[in-house]
C-alpha cells in the first residue's frame, strides 16, 4: 500500500521541541513526494478548545474519517520522513482519507502560515520510528531456519 495525502498515521515519536512522547499520536499526511512523507501533528480538541484561537492551530472539520475525535492540526510544526514499508502498519481508519476539500484547506492554510511564520521542521528516521514502534515491524514474513521465531 502506498501512503497518500489525507491519510493519518499513528506512531510514537518525539515532539518538535525534542521531548520524547511516551504514547502513540496521530499525524496527518499532507504530502507524499514519492519518497518523503510530510505530516502535521494532530491533537484532540478535548480539554484544548482554547488552543483553537491560536493562528498556529487549525480545526479539522469534518474530522471523520480518519480521526475518531474532534481534532486540530498544528501548522507550526512540519514532520518529515522517508517512506518505508512498515509505515503501512501505522495507517489509521483502514486507509480512509480526510475529505479532499478539508485536506486542501489544511494544505493551503499550512503553506500560507509557513510563508509568514516560523515552522519547526522535524525529521524522523526509519530507525528512530522502528525503535519506538516495534509493533510496526512486518510480522507476515515467515522466518527462515536462521531466523528466530517472532
Amino acid at each position: 500500500m502506498s501512503i497518500v495525502a489525507g491519510q493519518a498515521l499513528l506512531f510514537q515519536a518525539f515532539f518538535a521541541n525534542g521531548v520524547e512522547c511516551s504514547y502513540k499520536r496521530p499525524f496527518l499526511v499532507i504530502e507524499n513526494t514519492g519518497s518523503v512523507l510530510r505530516m502535521l501533528n494532530v491533537s484532540s480538541v478535548k480539554n484544548k478548545a482554547h488552543k483553537l484561537v491560536m493562528p498556529s492551530n487549525k480545526r479539522i472539520y469534518p474530522f471523520k474519517p480518519p480521526f475518531s475525535n474532534s481534532s486540530f492540526v498544528k501548522l507550526d510544526e512540519l514532520y518529515e520522513m522517508e517512506y518505508f514499508l512498515e509505515l503501512d502498519n501505522a495507517i489509521l481508519a483502514s486507509g480512509q482519507t480526510l475529505n479532499s476539500t478539508v485536506l486542501q484547506n489544511i494544505q493551503s492554510s499550512f503553506y500560507t502560515y509557513s510563508t509568514t511564520n516560523r515552522v519547526e521542521n522535524v525529521n524522523f528516521s526509519k530507525e528512530e520510528i522502528l525503535a519506538r514502534n516495534s509493533d510496526l515491524i512486518l510480522k507476515s514474513v515467515a522466518p527462515t531456519k536462521e531466523d528466530p521465531p517472532l
